[in-house]
């Protein structure tokens, strides 16, 4: 990994957990889109495949690569690659790659990234898809910024930037 390079992985996360119901975000949050939008601009985005089939486009500006298993998968455009190490060289010259989902992405990168982005979304919702078990004692809590619900915003939420603060064994063998 060159000197300075970090990973993040960038998620919304209901108070239960759910960060997903049938391939859809299942809330409205036109401030957390807005906050994606503005974090992953010119940066690598790291996927699923399934994911990326949810979003179904490239998004402008940013280098798309998509993790998946399925050996002849392709997209105009996109980088597809079979593993997380792979995924992990393709993003090699980028400062600060960002790692969006899915369920499954993000707990194979869990181990791997140094900066969490998250957009609680101060709810309970039901959902298929929740965020994989984060040990909240190796990070810390750097930033948080509450914002009320509103006519584009259906809930209230809390932008937080979590720090790595305890590196484990297995995430210092990247």
């Amino acid at each position: 990994m060159p000197t300075g390079q970090k990973y993040s992985l960038i998620v919304a996360v209901t108070e239960n957990g759910v960060i997903g119901d049938s391939g859809n975000l299942p809330w409205r949050l036109s401030a957390d889109l807005k906050r994606f939008k503005q974090l992953t601009l010119g940066h690598h985005i790291i996927m699923g495949r399934k994911t990326f089939e949810t979003i179904g486009r490239l998004l402008p500006d940013r280098t798309t690569v998509i993790v998946t298993r399925q050996p002849d998968y392709q997209f105009p455009g996109a980088v597809i690659v079979d593993s997380i190490a792979a995924a992990l060289a393709t993003a090699q010259t980028d400062a600060n790659p960002f790692v969006i989902g899915g369920a499954e992405i993000y707990r194979l990168f869990l181990p791997l990234v140094d900066e969490l982005h998250l957009t609680r979304v101060h709810t309970e919702i039901s959902g298929d898809t929740s965020l994989p078990e984060i040990d909240w004692d190796q990070w810390t809590r750097i930033q948080a910024q509450r914002h009320p619900a509103d006519d584009k915003n259906q809930f209230d939420f809390t932008f937080e930037i979590f720090r790595r603060s305890i590196r484990n064994q297995t995430a210092m063998h990247r």
